[in-house]
């Protein structure tokens, strides 16, 4: 998203993090996508006033101890007062269960993005919405947007007299949400794992271990939503950080290789299995050939 895509006028932003540091970095990301106008505040009741002066394209909420971000959420997917109650709102934060991202799809939010984030996610995340956005839906039960991701023929206006006139390709909403919500938290963790890898030089002990600490928290995510090939790379990845330890022997190039075989796991869909299963087993040849390397210098 630029200025050659939408006029930078039209498009503005409101971030709530309580974070000083971190809610200066989102602006930042917006205002060099093309947000002329992006507002930071601390606190979502400052939130609710700029939000109804503002009017923006797009909120992005960090989440907040107990239930404030949920409330806030629920408070423009619901109150009267919302300049538009179908704006886009992306929760930001560290947390990263599986409960957590069903919960806050529960409440309206249109994603669900893990710090860091890198500029490109935020981007691509932020264009989607803006440019295809769901279809808002107001229903006893929930209000925000749609959350299927494939519709209906739009086209056919009869009624379906027997499941056989069902099409196949329609899922089960809530099988359907699911597995969005698995993906989004996949793709989210690996997200973090990249952002750390770009800061990675070696000798920087400190870099190393936020990238290890990255990759188990990838670790649990992928053993939580069920994805064993994703389990197999990240675990290769831990075996090779393991063995290097954070010493000038750990070469960063080899991390960011290994970080983008992880990205091409998260992104690539379920049903190209031998296509996954090849990457996870590149990534172990890769951390055998690294070792082999090791010992052979250390004899």
């Amino acid at each position: 998203m630029n200025g050659e895509d939408v006029e930078p006028s039209g498009l503005s932003a409101l971030v709530v993090d309580d974070n000083h540091f971190e809610r200066g970095i989102t602006l930042d990301q917006l205002r060099s996508m093309g947000f002329r106008r992006a507002v930071g505040v601390a606190n979502t009741a400052e939130g609710w006033e700029a939000l109804k002066k503002l009017n923006p394209t797009v909120v992005l909420l960090e989440w907040f101890g107990c239930a404030g971000a949920l409330d806030f959420v629920r408070r423009i997917r619901h109150s009267a007062e919302t300049p538009n109650r179908a704006a886009p709102i992306f929760m930001l934060t560290s947390r990263g269960t599986l409960a957590d991202v069903e919960t806050a799809r529960q409440a309206g939010v249109d994603g669900y993005l893990r710090k860091p984030i890198s500029a490109l996610a935020l981007q691509q995340r932020i264009r989607a919405a803006i440019e295809h956005p769901q279809p808002f839906i107001t229903s006893p039960t929930y209000v925000g947007p749609c959350r299927r991701r494939r519709r209906p023929d739009l086209n056919y206006t009869g009624p379906h007299r027997r499941l056989a006139d069902i099409p196949e390709d329609i899922p089960d909403e809530a099988d359907e949400a699911e597995d969005n919500v698995k993906e989004q938290l996949a793709r989210a963790s690996v997200a973090a794992i990249e952002a750390h890898v770009q800061a990675l030089t070696a000798g920087d002990a400190k870099a190393a271990q936020h990238v290890f600490q990255a990759v188990q928290t990838l670790i649990e995510v992928a053993e939580q939503i069920g994805d064993a090939t994703l389990v197999l790379g990240a675990r290769e990845m831990t075996r090779y950080l393991k063995a290097q330890g954070a010493t000038k022997r750990l070469d960063p190039e080899a991390v960011r290789t290994h970080a983008a075989a992880l990205h091409q796991l998260a992104h690539l869909p379920h049903a190209l299995s031998i296509e996954r299963e090849a990457v996870a087993q590149s990534l172990k040849r890769m951390v055998d050939k690294k070792l082999r390397q090791l010992l052979n210098d250390a004899a």
